[in-house]
């Protein structure tokens, strides 16, 4: 597979319900198939998790989102052992002060450093990982 852009889980869900604070030109470089875009299956298990979990009010089911990425012609990437690899070597940084712990999103940093992906994301902890190898976009307004 080419190297795409990975959309972080936060991202998928602003595309999915055109939510404004996805970045107009992000969003229409998607809406036209300018480039090769990949959701993590991490993604959507985040989503389920968080749904039952109480902690995001979202509505749509797994096979709702699943049925708009492919009307979008987005790739679903599953994981794979070379990114258990990378996350195993992936350093946790401090930011602030703490630890970055979250293992959604160190298993998505993982998969785009090793796939060589662009994680797309506006995540304010995301550009530390830049110094291990991370190719980010960020989402700006």
């Amino acid at each position: 597979m080419r190297n795409g852009y990975l959309l972080d889980t936060h991202i998928l869900i602003w595309l999915l319900d055109d939510d404004g604070r996805l970045n107009k030109n992000i969003r229409e470089d998607i809406d036209y198939f300018q480039h090769l875009y990949l959701v993590s299956v991490e993604s959507l298990r985040e989503i389920v998790i968080l749904q039952s979990l109480n902690k995001i009010l979202y509505n749509r089911t797994p096979d709702e989102i699943v049925s708009d990425l492919q009307e979008r012609m987005i790739n679903i990437i599953p994981t794979q052992t070379n990114h258990i690899r990378a996350l195993k070597n992936l350093p946790v940084p401090k930011i602030n002060g703490k630890t970055h712990e979250e293992p959604f999103d160190r298993l998505l940093i993982s998969q785009a450093i090793a796939d060589k992906h662009i994680l797309i994301s506006s995540d304010a902890k995301f550009p530390f990982y830049k110094e291990y190898g991370l190719q980010l976009l960020v989402n700006e307004k």
